[in-house]
């Protein structure tokens, strides 16, 4: 099959301010999925809060990662600020049909200020770690910090796996795989959010 010809656009990075770089990059990997991530301050409340700059990493060790910005004024968001004392922490995949709980998680709120609370969510006790799960996310990983990396304006968390929570009717049978069309996850587009898994 021969490509359809198109006029190409070549840019260089150099030539552009971070918003144009970022908002250029997050238009084209698309689409990507979105991390809720779970922490507890040192108080024992609760945090959410959505990433997209999210992946998996490696399966021997299973390990995860995702990428957090600064504040504006520079500070680091609550999810840092508590992975980095207590070392621990669960990533929760988002469907389709709980856009508006993620899109409600990604506005701030005081540290020490409980997202899930907010929306009415239930926690549910995790297995291996002491930070809590959501009940209403139909997927969780139990994760412990394997380490940081500063890259600019950004700290990449990357997480080993310890072990992962999922509906059951997910799993398609005799295998150890689920249905991601079943599952329907969230996805980060260009402009808003879409779906991953298309029927």
């Amino acid at each position: 099959m021969t490509p359809a010809p198109f006029e190409e656009l070549s840019v260089h990075f150099q030539d552009l301010k971070p918003s144009e770089i970022y908002h250029l990059v997050t238009s084209m990997v698309v689409p990507r999925p979105i991390a809720v991530v779970g922490t507890i301050d040192e108080n024992g409340i609760d945090n959410l809060a959505p990433f997209s700059y999210f992946n998996a990493v490696s399966s021997d060790p299973p390990c995860l990662m995702f990428s957090i910005g600064h504040n504006r004024d520079g500070s680091k968001k609550d999810t840092l600020r508590n992975i980095e004392k207590n070392k621990e922490f669960v990533i929760h995949i988002a469907t389709a049909d709980q856009v508006q709980w993620v899109e409600a998680m990604g506005e701030p709120l005081p540290y020490g200020e409980s997202e899930r609370a907010k929306l009415g969510l239930t926690l549910t006790p995790s297995q291996w770690v002491q930070c809590p799960r959501v009940k209403e996310f139909k997927i969780s990983f139990e994760c412990v910090l394997e380490k940081t990396l500063e890259i600019g304006s950004n700290t990449v968390v990357f997480g080993r796996v310890l072990g992962a929570h999922f509906d059951e009717s997910l799993k398609i049978p005799n295998k150890m795989i689920i249905d991601s069309q079943e599952l329907n996850p969230l996805a980060r587009m260009a402009r808003g959010y879409g779906k991953t898994c298309h029927l």
